[in-house]
């Protein structure tokens, strides 16, 4: 009796193929049905001004490693330090084009989203960090509505340090920077340095913070007002001779991403977000006043940088310039009402202390 070949028209059938082939299909089938951010991770694009090895990067480089661990690899920091992305008001371009999604700003940037902040670097406003750190955390609650009414989440607030005076000539009055020998730098977006040097009567140099390094160099700029560690990260210390001790006014920071990436995530990933974001930005305020206490003194010990005392007489003339700037930009960039609410904390914190 012939048995009757049955015929298989792909070929002889192998039953080891068909099972691999079949768990090959439960696998992709299963992938699928997995949320995306089991698949990759989430980039979040992160740009900033601060140099690579810079206190600042360390930090975001740490911040961002924490987040990752925490969240299992399902957010990443992707940074894109010195300043790669453009100045802060690029960066706040690319970040309403969905291009980047946060970003660590100064008063500037911050300014361009909710300008309420830039009250902060006002001249001579606070005049120690105790006064910056109770009249900032104060207001807290409020900052974080306010950019978040404008699209953004706060996750941390920061400072800079106090601005010095830094030149090529001893500065000991005002009217040493009323030389024409003075080419001081403001930085083109700075609406209160704009205000301040013009009821002072000090000519200025508008530039970017990325066209200051080379503006030093070719000699279009020989003065600015800075944060020791400033001068230092961004290597603009060596074009300079002398430092004045007056604090000019405080350098304010903080870190932001836009409402509409923080709201792509899990409501347990945007907790990790913020508690790592306020946790490392605490760190780095501790961090960048020790790194500006150190840098005022290799600037004097490494690079003969000489500080100078401004005049008492003088410091009182600087401090009522300032008092009519606070003045001059109510309604420009805050409201009085806002002015008045921080000169009430200042006054209750200096009559408490």
């Amino acid at each position: 009796m012939k048995i009757k070949k049955t015929v298989n028209v792909g070929g002889a059938f192998n039953p080891d193929s068909a099972f691999k082939l079949a768990c090959v299909f439960l696998l992709i089938f299963g992938m699928l049905c997995l949320p995306v951010t089991h698949l990759a991770a989430d980039s979040i694009k992160f740009a900033t001004l601060a140099p690579k090895g810079s206190t600042w990067m360390n930090n975001f480089e740490a911040m961002g490693k924490e987040i990752r661990a925490k969240t299992d690899s399902e957010l990443r920091l992707r940074i894109y330090p010195n300043g790669v992305q453009g100045d802060e008001l690029d960066v706040i371009r690319k970040m309403r084009a969905g291009l980047l999604h946060a970003g660590a700003m100064t008063a500037t940037g911050l300014g361009e989203i909710q300008k309420e902040v830039l009250i902060f670097q006002l001249p001579r406003l606070f005049k120690t960090y105790e006064e910056l750190d109770y009249v900032r955390d104060f207001l807290r609650e409020d900052l974080d509505k306010a950019f978040l009414d404008a699209g953004y989440v706060l996750i941390g607030m920061g400072d800079i340090g106090f601005y010095y005076i830094f030149s090529n000539q001893p500065i000991t009055t005002i009217a040493d920077l009323q030389s024409p020998a003075v080419k001081m730098w403001v930085r083109t977006s700075d609406k209160i340095g704009i205000e301040f040097y013009k009821n002072a009567e000090i000519a200025t140099v508008p530039r970017e913070v990325t066209q200051v390094l080379s503006s030093l160099y070719s000699g279009q700029i020989n003065a600015v007002t800075a944060s020791p560690y400033v001068t230092v990260a961004l290597q603009w210390h060596d074009r300079f001779k002398y430092m004045t001790d007056l604090p000019v006014s405080v350098g304010v920071g903080a870190t932001v991403i836009t409402k509409e990436k923080f709201d792509q995530f899990t409501p347990e990933q945007q907790k990790v977000l913020r508690e790592i974001g306020d946790k490392y930005q605490s760190t780095l305020i501790e961090q960048i006043r020790k790194d500006n206490d150190r840098a005022v003194e290799a600037l004097q010990k490494k690079a003969g940088i000489q500080v100078v005392k401004f005049e008492d007489d003088a410091r009182e003339a600087w401090d009522a310039i300032a008092a009519e700037t606070h003045k001059a930009l109510v309604g420009q960039i805050y409201s009085q009402t806002f002015l008045d609410k921080i000169n009430a904390l200042l006054e209750e914190y200096r009559k408490n202390k």
